[in-house]
């Protein structure tokens, strides 16, 4: 579970110009706890927090447009 007010970044994992695993994942996997809460499906998405990196199943547009229509004020995201 991450809380909407904990994500700093949502980053999209299936685009082909995506270089979130070079520059995030691979140098920083010492500094991020890193949580596959894809639960064995292909990651779409990641979400950065303070001092973890999500990896989701869930889109980063999809996350994107919860975050914007608020979901609910105080959010926390399951991936199921």
């Amino acid at each position: 579970m991450v809380k909407n007010s904990d994500i700093i970044a949502i980053f999209d994992m299936r685009s082909e110009e995506s270089t979130i695993a070079d520059e995030y994942i691979k140098p920083y996997k010492d500094r991020y706890k890193i949580v596959d809460a894809s639960g064995g499906e292909e990651c779409s998405s990641c979400i950065l927090t303070e001092d973890t990196l999500y990896l989701s199943s869930i889109s980063s547009i999809t996350l994107k447009k919860r975050a914007c229509e608020g979901f609910f004020a105080s959010a926390v995201y399951i991936n199921p």
